[in-house]
């Protein structure tokens, strides 16, 4: 404690200015022998030793001021044993603290991450939505195209069954037409001719068949075989004038 250190301190120096007065022990073992007068320079001697031994104490004494100044107060020891104790509980304080810190850190980043999903995930659905209605209006579109698609290909068999109808006429027509044609091979060919009236000649005079230019109604050579005479197509005015030259063709040798 302060005071009993200042205590102490005052004994110290009591005790060490009793060692030092000279004589004192020496008197209280024996006493000395009967002393021879003193001298004034021996008076002077023993001035100057107490002066030397005051100057000493007082040094002395200054040592133990500025160590009583540094010394623990009673207050210091009580700060210290409560921070000991203090110190003691720290560590819980601390895990407590911490604890703390790391369940509201836990609870503000849970905060901001379900934040962030909701956000993400309403965006998402946002954009899936968004896909719905566009796949839903493609297989619209893909329903109007697959129904143009069967009326198309409805018309295309429609027309083709018109084709091969027309195709058929065509060429029943055309058998019809040639029901009125005559051709005539190796029938000689001259530069310049005139075959509507060599035909008529002809068929008057060799096949005896009364014929007018005008029953021809239309004759023309057609491409034939390459250095071969081009045949001769006639076509006359009906069939019964067709059988009647057909009938006297077996007349002529050529």
């Amino acid at each position: 404690m302060p005071g009993d250190s200042n205590q102490k301190g005052v004994k110290t120096e009591q005790t060490m200015l009793a060692a030092k007065k000279p004589g004192a022990n020496e008197s209280s073992k024996e006493k000395p022998s009967k002393q021879n007068k003193r001298t004034h320079s021996d008076v002077a001697d023993e001035s100057l030793e107490c002066h030397d031994s005051m100057t000493s104490i007082q040094s002395t004494l200054s040592e133990i001021k500025k160590a009583l100044q540094v010394t623990v107060t009673k207050d210091d020891l009580s700060s210290a044993i409560s921070g000991l104790v203090q110190q003691k509980d720290l560590k819980d304080i601390v895990t407590n603290i911490v604890k703390q810190l790391l369940l509201t850190f836990e609870k503000n980043l849970s905060e901001k991450v379900e934040a962030k999903v909701r956000e993400t995930t309403g965006k998402l659905q946002d954009q899936m939505d968004s896909l719905m209605i566009d796949n839903e209006n493609l297989r619209e579109c893909v329903r109007a195209k697959d129904k143009t698609i069967e009326r198309l290909e409805e018309q295309v068999n429609d027309n083709n069954n018109r084709a091969i109808e027309a195709i058929k006429l065509e060429n029943y027509n055309e058998q019809y037409s040639r029901k009125h044609n005559i051709r005539m091979l190796n029938y000689p060919e001259r530069p310049n001719e005139e075959l509507r009236d060599e035909f008529v000649n002809m068929v008057k005079k060799e096949l005896k068949v009364d014929i007018k230019p005008d029953d021809v109604q239309a004759i023309h050579r057609i491409p034939g075989k390459e250095g071969h005479i081009k045949p001769v197509i006639v076509k006359v005015r009906n069939t019964d004038l067709k059988i009647k030259i057909m009938r006297q063709k077996r007349g002529p040798k050529k």
